[in-house]
């Protein structure tokens, strides 16, 4: 019950205030309708402490993160499910799943009356800049009351891991070769190296060789 009463909204904390005050001052005043409103007053956010501490809601959770290991600076989907299991339809049911700052704000979802045995699914994304392992949940369900004026939150112990490996880049081509051609098995060099090549070679001497005979023999020594 201290739990609930910490639950406490700011509403319901604002209603507590003033019935206190509107009883004390029927008691200065002398004013018998001005005691029974403070007692309304102070009613109301008790009535529905006991209402949201009573509730007996079995509810099942889940997260599905696609995919569980992404390159950094790309998404993931992260998709929440949540099945009534028990024999009474849920009042509104306000979703949180805790995830690190560095993948964006906390997501958090307003969930209308779940019948008896129905289910809600929502999702978010993530992204990460940095790589790194990253930890998403638990996943959190706060009950709140139809006047807003008590609220309490439950967790569940599931977790999963968000994991940004580095973003592969492909690297330039080596300096002189283009691209192979294809149908080609080999690297074909540049337009431009070949000319060199050529430029390069005409430069170089001449080297003067003897020529062979067509029947084979060696070349004969000539005297200088």
């Amino acid at each position: 019950m201290h739990a609930a009463l910490a639950g406490l909204t700011t509403r319901g904390r604002s209603f507590l205030a003033a019935g206190v005050a509107a009883a004390l001052c029927s008691f200065v005043l002398g004013q018998a309708d001005l005691l029974r409103v403070g007692l309304l007053l102070v009613a109301l956010p008790l009535v529905c402490v006991a209402v949201v501490y009573r509730t007996r809601y079995r509810v099942a959770g889940s997260r599905r993160l696609d995919p569980g290991r992404v390159p950094a600076g790309s998404e993931a989907r992260v998709q929440l499910r949540i099945d009534n299991v028990s024999r009474l339809p849920t009042g509104v049911l306000m979703l949180q799943d805790r995830v690190p700052y560095v993948l964006g704000p906390r997501p958090r979802f307003v969930l209308d009356r779940v019948e008896t045995g129905g289910r809600r699914e929502v999702s978010y994304r993530v992204r990460s800049d940095l790589r790194g392992r990253y930890p998403l949940g638990p996943l959190q369900l706060r009950l709140t009351d139809p006047f807003g004026m008590c609220e309490l939150t439950r967790a569940f112990s599931g977790y999963d891991t968000l994991t940004a490996v580095p973003r592969a880049e492909p690297l330039p081509p080596p300096c002189g070769y283009r691209a192979r051609p294809r149908g080609t098995g080999t690297e074909a060099p540049l337009a431009g190296a070949g000319r060199r090549g050529r430029r390069d070679s005409a430069r170089l001497p001449a080297r003067r060789r003897p020529a062979a005979s067509c029947t084979g023999a060696p070349p004969r020594a000539t005297a200088s």
